[in-house]
C-alpha cells in the first residue's frame, strides 16, 4: 500500500465518528504565509486532507508586507539611482525624476499577483483556504471566526505557523501617521504616500538597514540609530562595518550605542521603528491545547513538534531566526513529520540575505563565531574591483570572505558584501552543507565573466593561492 493511501485510510478511521465530515481535516494549518501555504501544499501532496486558515491575506507578512515588497521598492530606488549615474557608462539622461506613488503601485501589481498565484497554488493542490482568525480549543480542535460568525473544525494533526508582527518601542508608539512600521509603510492599501525629506530610523538589523538605503536613493536624509556597537549584529563584523562604511559614504547618517529618546523624534518628518519583530501567537489560546511558549515562542522539538503530540509550530511563531525560507523549510518538514515521516532541518546552513545597497549575503559561521568554536581557521578574501564582470557592471564595490577550517580544509562560512550577493549564495550554501574543501571547491569551473567567480577566487585565496591578485609576501 503506497503512503499517500495508508495515510488516508489511517485518516477515515479516526474521522468516521464525526457529524459533519466538511468540518473535519487530516490537517489544519493556521497561517498562510511562507511556512503555512508551504506546508499546506506539501501535506497535500502527500495525500492529507488540509485546511489552512489566514486572517489576512495569502502568502502573509512576507508577500504582503516584508520581502516582496520591499524588494520591488529597493528595486525602484536601485533603478532610479543608476540612472542618475548615466553618465559613467556614458549614457546621457537629463531632467531624472521618479514617482513614489507609481513606485508604490507598482510594488503592489507585483504583491497582488503573487498572491493570486499562491491562492491558485492552494486551489490545484485541493487545499481548502479560509479567511478567519484562528483560535485552539483542544488539542484536536480549533474555532475560526468569521465575517460570517463562528465555526468549529476538527483535525488529527495542527500546524502553527502565524508569523510574526514588528516589535514597537513602548515610549514611542506607532501611530501611523508619523511613527511607522514597516507594515505602515508597505501597506497595499494605505501604504506611505511620499517619500519623506527627513527620515528617523530606530533600529540597523535587516530591515532598517534595506529601508535606510531605499530612501537615501531617493534623495531622503536619511539618519539610522542602533543601540549596539555594530549595524547588522547577526551578520560577520568585518562585512558589517564596511558596509557601514560604504552607507555613509553614500550620505547616510548612523548613529550606533545610541538609545533614542521621544523628544529625538520631533527634528524628522517620519520615524520608522525597526527595532525587529516578535511572534503572533498572543491570540491563539495555546493553553487551552497545553502547548507550552515561552516569551511568546512556541517550544518545539527537532521535528517542529510541541510538547502536544500532533501539534506543530513553524516559522517566526517558533523563534530562531525570523526568514521566510527557514519558515519554508520547516513547513516542508513539520508537514512531512504530520503525516508520518521523519523530517529534520540542518540549521547550520542558512542563508541570510539583505537587500542593502550593496547588498549583504552570508552563510555558515561568522569569523568571530568560529573562534569562540575554537576553531582555527584559513580566511580568504577576494574584492569585486578585481572582477572583470563587476567591472563591467560599474559594481566593483564590495569583497567575498571565506572560513576554511586549517585541520580539515573545509569550507565553513562565506559572506559577501557586493551587487547580486543574493544571488550568488545559493552556491556557498551547498558548498558548506555538503562540507566541501577547499580542493574540491576550486576545481569547480566557473563561467566567465561572472561575478561568482569571486567566490572561487576567495575560496583560492584561503590556500593564498588567489589567480587574479598579486602574490601575497
Amino acid at each position: 500500500m503506497s503512503f499517500k493511501n495508508r495515510f488516508n485510510c489511517f485518516a477515515n478511521q479516526k474521522m468516521v465518528k464525526g457529524k459533519n465530515m466538511n468540518n473535519e481535516f487530516n490537517l489544519i494549518i493556521i497561517g498562510a504565509g511562507p511556512g503555512g501555504y508551504v506546508a499546506a501544499i506539501r501535506a497535500a501532496q502527500l495525500g492529507a486532507k488540509v485546511l489552512l486558515i489566514e486572517k489576512e491575506a495569502a502568502g502573509g507578512t512576507c508577500l504582503n508586507r516584508g520581502c516582496i515588497p520591499t524588494k520591488a521598492l529597493v528595486a525602484s530606488a536601485g533603478v532610479y539611482k543608476t540612472v542618475k549615474n548615466a553618465d559613467s557608462y556614458g549614457v546621457k539622461a537629463e531632467n531624472v525624476d521618479y514617482s513614489f506613488p507609481q513606485m508604490q503601485d507598482r510594488k503592489n501589481k507585483i504583491v497582488l499577483h503573487l498572491r493570486a498565484g499562491v491562492e491558485q497554488l492552494l486551489k490545484s493542490n485541493a487545499v481548502t483556504l479560509i479567511k478567519g482568525s484562528a483560535s485552539l480549543l483542544s488539542k484536536n480542535e480549533v474555532e475560526v471566526s468569521t465575517q460570517t460568525g463562528t465555526e468549529t473544525y476538527k483535525s488529527e494533526k495542527i500546524i502553527i505557523a502565524t508569523g510574526s508582527v514588528p516589535a514597537e518601542i513602548p515610549s514611542i508608539p506607532a501611530d501611523g501617521k508619523k511613527i511607522l512600521t514597516s507594515d505602515h509603510i508597505l501597506d497595499v492599501t494605505n501604504g506611505l504616500a511620499e517619500a519623506p525629506k527627513t527620515l528617523m530610523i530606530i533600529g540597523a538589523g535587516v530591515i532598517g538597514i534595506e529601508f535606510a538605503c531605499i530612501f537615501n536613493a531617493l534623495g531622503t536624509k536619511v539618519t539610522v540609530f542602533e543601540m549596539l556597537p555594530k549595524i547588522l549584529p547577526y551578520e560577520d563584523e568585518e562585512v558589517a562595518d564596511k558596509l557601514k562604511m560604504f552607507l555613509v559614504k553614500d550620505g547616510i547618517e548612523i548613529k550606533t550605542g545610541t538609545a533614542v529618546e521621544p523628544a529625538m523624534t520631533e527634528n524628522y518628518e517620519l520615524v520608522l521603528v525597526a527595532v525587529g519583530r516578535k511572534p503572533n501567537t498572543s491570540n491563539l489560546a495555546l493553553e487551552k491545547a497545553g502547548v507550552i511558549a515561552e516569551k511568546a515562542f512556541i517550544k518545539v522539538n527537532d521535528k517542529m513538534e510541541t510538547n502536544i503530540s500532533g501539534i506543530y509550530a513553524i516559522g517566526d511563531a517558533a523563534g530562531g531566526v525570523l526568514l521566510a525560507h527557514k519558515a519554508s523549510a520547516e513547513g516542508i518538514a513539520a508537514a512531512e513529520n504530520a503525516c508520518g515521516q521523519d523530517s529534520k532541518i540542518d540549521y547550520s546552513v542558512i542563508p541570510s540575505c539583505v537587500y542593502a545597497m550593496p547588498e549583504v549575503a552570508s552563510t555558515g559561521l561568522t569569523q568571530k563565531k568560529a573562534s569562540a568554536l575554537g576553531l582555527e581557521v584559513n580566511i580568504g578574501r577576494f574584492p569585486f574591483s578585481a572582477n572583470g564582470r563587476a567591472m563591467t557592471l560599474g559594481k566593483t564595490t564590495g569583497f567575498i570572505k571565506v572560513l576554511a577550517d586549517k585541520k580539515t580544509d573545509e569550507v565553513l562560512g562565506v559572506h559577501i558584501l557586493g551587487a547580486e550577493a543574493s544571488e550568488m549564495i545559493g552556491e556557498a550554501v551547498t558548498a558548506v552543507k555538503m562540507k566541501l574543501k577547499v580542493n574540491d571547491f576550486t576545481r569547480i569551473m566557473h563561467a566567465h565573466p561572472t561575478m561568482a567567480e569571486a567566490i572561487l577566487e576567495a575560496v583560492h585565496d584561503t590556500h593564498k593561492e588567489a589567480i587574479d591578485l598579486p602574490k601575497k609576501k
